[in-house]
């Protein structure tokens, strides 16, 4: 009967909780799933391409489907992860922590969620594996790894199913490639972000490190990261991402704290915390930009791995009521006030900048959207505070020449566009040029005019764009 009790008390926390995110709209890549074409074929065809995010048809349907997977998503954390008092611990914590909001409440980061439900679904039925691990996949790549933690149990040659499944099938080296490929991003990286080298280490510590923090508390949620935004797209944000600082050295210090109570695991027996912890490391690990698959940081990268953090700190604080309550209360707040940054799209991007106002591409796409409104003066204000955060970047400059041209400011246009040739990644060039050449055409046009003491003129503005 307690576990009936637990489990509703699970769904009834989720539905009070979420309960307003019914009232919300679209945001990001909602925008664009709301607005595509799509032909059904019946009913059973429309509801799914909905269930799996690749057509959003109504929002307040859709925000139902979201509050549905995560609250089952917590249930099964209670379930999978032993019935206990931990695991239930670890399911609240988990309900309430807002950084699960890229898959508790955005619409297109639904998969992520039911993806991991399906992994949780490997250690409640380990001998169904093999089922759970293919529709997991289906799903989204976050989950790819997780076989690994069966290491150290009884069910340890699960880890088998892996290589069988990437490796060994040719139907599935198909498949892998196009979920990297295609699904998950990787398409959109360049040859710095895809390349597997040893100094990659580097960043892949501090990333490490930063999920991890980011995991515990919270902080800078938001629909882009600061941290190491740009890296592997320009030699200054490669430089940093590579530096040897404190964030390397504190970040190695915990992967060596947690290999080696990965190694005592696996060789004499699990503690609660160490294999939280190694769960977070395992499912974590692809998204620690060894190889960047998509963008740098995203929080919903952290959903799945996510589940082993609130596991360990569960199991940390289980005999601390106070310490308990403050963690529950804290999330809570945190959650009821940072929730409304998915309200829709104009408040994805106000509620980032009020969580971190450097985040340089944030403020470009408040410009884009006040270029999009013709408001060109108020574009300009955004891609100049863009600009004070990150002068080097090519969007920011680029923008920034667009804007000054179509506000008369020859002069300065001029300047930023030189400065956005001078940031152009190698292998950005050729995308690039057209758009760059467009824009000097346009300039030299007015120039001529000027020089021919012509003082007005008028401008084609269909013919200049910005980018985000």
């Amino acid at each position: 009967m307690e576990i009936f009790q637990r489990l509703a008390l699970i769904l009834v926390v989720n539905l009070i909780v979420y309960y307003k995110t019914l009232f919300y709209g679209w945001v990001g890549d909602d925008v664009e799933r709301a607005n595509r074409k799509q032909e059904f074929n019946n009913i059973i065809h429309r509801w799914w391409l909905q269930f799996i995010s690749m057509k959003h048809i109504n929002s307040m349907n859709a925000h139902a489907i979201n509050i549905v997977v995560h609250a089952i998503c917590c249930c099964m954390i209670y379930l999978a992860l032993g019935r206990s008092n931990i695991s239930f611990l670890a399911a609240m914590l988990f309900t309430l922590n807002p950084v699960n909001m890229q898959g508790s409440v955005w619409i297109s980061g639904r998969n992520y969620v039911t993806a991991s439900i399906f992994t949780l679904g490997m250690f409640l039925f380990p001998p169904l594996t093999w089922a759970f691990y293919m529709t997991s996949s289906y799903f989204a790549v976050s989950g790819w790894f997780a076989p690994l933690c069966f290491l150290g149990t009884k069910w340890w040659y699960m880890v088998g199913i892996i290589p069988i499944a990437w490796v060994l099938t040719n139907s599935n080296k198909v498949t892998i490639h196009k979920k990297l490929w295609e699904t998950a991003g990787l398409k959109t990286t360049n040859t710095e972000m895809r390349a597997m080298k040893p100094k990659k280490l580097i960043v892949f510590l501090k990333t490490h490190l930063y999920y991890f923090v980011l995991a515990i508390f919270p902080f800078n949620l938001g629909i882009e990261h600061d941290y190491l935004r740009g890296f592997g797209t320009n030699a200054t944000d490669n430089k940093i991402g590579y530096k040897l600082d404190k964030l390397f050295y504190i970040g190695l210090t915990l992967a060596i704290f947690m290999a080696i109570s990965a190694i005592r695991g696996i060789v004499w027996g699990w503690q609660p915390w160490a294999w939280g912890i190694f769960w977070f490391s395992i499912n974590i690990a692809m998204w620690c930009n060894f190889i960047t698959i998509q963008q740098q940081i995203a929080e919903r990268y952290l959903y799945l791995a996510n589940i082993g953090i609130m596991y360990a700190l569960a199991s940390i604080i289980i005999g601390y009521p106070i310490v308990i309550t403050a963690f529950l209360v804290g999330y809570l707040i945190r959650l009821w006030y940072v929730m409304d940054m998915y309200l829709n799209d104009y408040w994805a991007v106000e509620y980032s900048i009020m969580e971190s106002k450097k985040m340089h591409y944030v403020w470009l796409m408040r410009g884009v959207k006040k270029w999009v409104a013709r408001d060109h003066q108020g574009a300009l204000y955004d891609f100049n505070e863009a600009y004070q955060h990150k002068p080097y970047d090519l969007k920011v400059l680029y923008n920034l020449a667009a804007t000054c041209f179509v506000l008369g400011d020859v002069v300065k246009a001029r300047d930023y566009l030189a400065k956005a040739r001078a940031n152009v990644y190698d292998e950005l060039e050729s995308e690039v040029k057209p758009a760059f050449d467009n824009l000097e055409a346009q300039i030299v046009v007015v120039e001529k005019a000027k020089a021919k003491g012509i003082t007005q003129m008028q401008i084609d503005l269909s013919k200049v764009m910005v980018v985000k």
